[in-house]
Parts: C-alpha cells; sequence; structure tokens
C-alpha cells in the first residue's frame, strides 16, 4: 500500500520533471529582508491533476521553507519537500536572492535567484538540478506585492525518468503571484505555467492540466513568519 501511495503522488511529477523540482520553492521572498532576518514559511499547491471525473485540483505538496537576511541586497533560501521526502524521495534545494535593484513606489525591484535543487531515492540514485529564476516584485501598498518572474531550469541528465533521451536541457517556468504582509506574516498566492514552450508528450501526463498541447498549470498558497529584525522595524510608518 506505502508504495501505491508513493506512486500516487510522485508519478505524475515523474512525467513533469520540473514541475516536481518546482514543488519545493512555491513560496519566495518577494519583499527585501534586512540582515539578520529570519522567515520561515510552509506552502501548499502543485500541478493542475484530476483526481476523479473531470474535476482538477492542485496536487498536495507540502514544502517547508526558509530564508535569512544577509545583507540588505543578499538573503539566503533553502527548501524541502515534505511531500516526497515521506514517499522516499526527498527534494531539497539551496540557493540565494540578489536584489539587483529594490523597488521604489511603482518601479519593480528585481531579484536574481541562483539555485541547486537535488532529488534521491536513497537507494540507486543522486541528482542536482542548477537553476536561475528572474523576478520582478512592485511595492503597491505597504502590504501588498505584486510580482511576476520566470524560473529557468537546466536539465544536465541524457536520459528521462522514463528512459527516453533527453531532448530538451533548457526548461522553463513563468509565474505570477500576490504577497500580503502584515506585521511578521506574510501570505501568498501564486500561479506558475510549466514549459509552456513544449508539446504535451513531453512536459505532462494526461492527468494534468495545460493550454491545449503545452504546458502545465499550477496553483500554490502559501504562510510565512518573520522572527528577529524585520524591515518594518527599520522605516517611519506611512
Amino acid at each position: 500500500m506505502k508504495r501505491a501511495g508513493a506512486r500516487f503522488f510522485v508519478m505524475p511529477a515523474m512525467a513533469a520533471a520540473l514541475a516536481a523540482l518546482v514543488s519545493c520553492t512555491a513560496v519566495r521572498q518577494v519583499r527585501p529582508m534586512e540582515p539578520g532576518e529570519n522567515v520561515v514559511n510552509l506552502s501548499l499547491g502543485g500541478p493542475m491533476t484530476k483526481y476523479a471525473g473531470d474535476a482538477f485540483l492542485p496536487l498536495p505538496f507540502l514544502s517547508l521553507g526558509y530564508n535569512r537576511g544577509l545583507t540588505r541586497a543578499l538573503d539566503l533560501e533553502a527548501g524541502i519537500d515534505l511531500t516526497h521526502t515521506l514517499f522516499s524521495n526527498p527534494k531539497i534545494d539551496l540557493g540565494v536572492n540578489w536584489r539587483l535593484q529594490q523597488p521604489e513606489r511603482w518601479h519593480p525591484g528585481i531579484t536574481l535567484s541562483p539555485r541547486l535543487h537535488g532529488v534521491s531515492d536513497f537507494k540507486s540514485a543522486v541528482r542536482v538540478y542548477p537553476a536561475l529564476s528572474m523576478t520582478w516584485a512592485w511595492r503597491a501598498t505597504r502590504s501588498l506585492w505584486p510580482y511576476l518572474g520566470m524560473e529557468n531550469f537546466f536539465e544536465l541528465q541524457w536520459k528521462r525518468e522514463d528512459d527516453q533521451f533527453q531532448t530538451h536541457h533548457w526548461l522553463i517556468a513563468p509565474y505570477a503571484g500576490l504577497a500580503l504582509c502584515h506585521g511578521r506574516w506574510q501570505y501568498q498566492l501564486e500561479v506558475r505555467v510549466y514549459t509552456p514552450n513544449l508539446d504535451n508528450d513531453y512536459g505532462r501526463a494526461a492527468e494534468n492540466l495545460g493550454f491545449g498541447n503545452h504546458g502545465i498549470l499550477g496553483f500554490f498558497l502559501g504562510v510565512g513568519r518573520t522572527f528577529g529584525r524585520t524591515r518594518a522595524d527599520t522605516q517611519p510608518s506611512e
């Protein structure tokens, strides 16, 4: 029974390797951080998948993340996919957020985020996937941060999970979302599209929802809690 359960969660993601990897970094830290500030976040969501009949719902990937501000332009980020870890396929990521431009009025903040994603089955293999994303975030109000961006994954393997030769080594996932920051809490909604430039025979399983013959649609919800010094502590009230 345990093995069958693992296949339920993992197999749709194997047909869309990018969707499985990105699931452990759903909640991104769009608001700039202060040195010494810590954020712990929890996110739930994933690719839209058919469960029963014609109903589609996001796969319930549960992820835990952590950010720590190093400077006002750089923070450390780490995450673990709890769902895949529970079924003996742990996925972790580690990277930094380099804030090239701070947000000012309606001029967006620009963040460049290099990361390494790792996955293992504890038996036969450990794989590492480099990734690079760029995010544009606007400070619409003191609390609301709309954002959009693009995730870029680089597939280093010559064969896919289904033992077919890998023909696409650059995989993309555009995203957009809204973060609500209230005191030491932040809440987030994000929608993303995995591999919108690839046909369904590569990008998704039959159970996933895409756009015609391309890509996979995914939704995520997140909540985070700040510890230590915050940006609000250093700024006057508006």
